[in-house]
């Protein structure tokens, strides 16, 4: 009878756990955030003065937005790839904020605040944009090699 390999579930979390955040820049969110909030409020007083007070406010909500989402996105991810026990309820409670307080959120900025659409969607997408650049600058200057 051949031999069935065991394997142990627990073990391959953390081992897969331990590969992606030791790879992963803690420091990076926090320089995103940083960079997005500094650079996007800059970029908000030309957007106001060219293309009014509220092209300038739905490009600052939806980077509000954005980041409040990434913050809410790394904190589920955090709680659930994790070498300790999970906290399940912290898990649920933090997808329950997320989801309908985001959400809420988004919906009022848009439908009932009326902001225009397409500089929501650019301020958005800013803190991705800073994201990319920054990891493209880090790639560019080999600064994540090992020597």
């Amino acid at each position: 009878m051949p031999r069935t390999m065991e394997t142990n579930v627990t073990g391959v979390r953390r081992s897969v756990a331990n590969a992606l955040w030791g790879s992963v820049d803690s420091g990076l969110l926090g320089r995103v955030r940083r960079t997005s909030v500094i650079v996007g409020l800059v970029m908000a007083a030309p957007f106001a003065t060219y293309f009014g007070l509220m092209a300038a406010a739905a490009w600052v909500a939806g980077m509000a937005w954005s980041l409040a989402n990434l913050a809410a996105i790394h904190s589920i991810v955090q709680r659930v790839l994790t070498n300790e026990e999970r906290d399940k309820r912290a898990i649920v409670m933090a997808l329950l904020v997320k989801f309908p307080v985001l959400y809420a959120a988004g919906f009022v900025l848009l439908a009932v605040a009326r902001l225009p659409v397409l500089w929501w969607v650019a301020g958005f997408s800013w803190p991705f944009f800073v994201a990319v650049m920054k990891a493209a600058g880090r790639f560019y200057l080999r600064l994540d090699e090992t020597t």
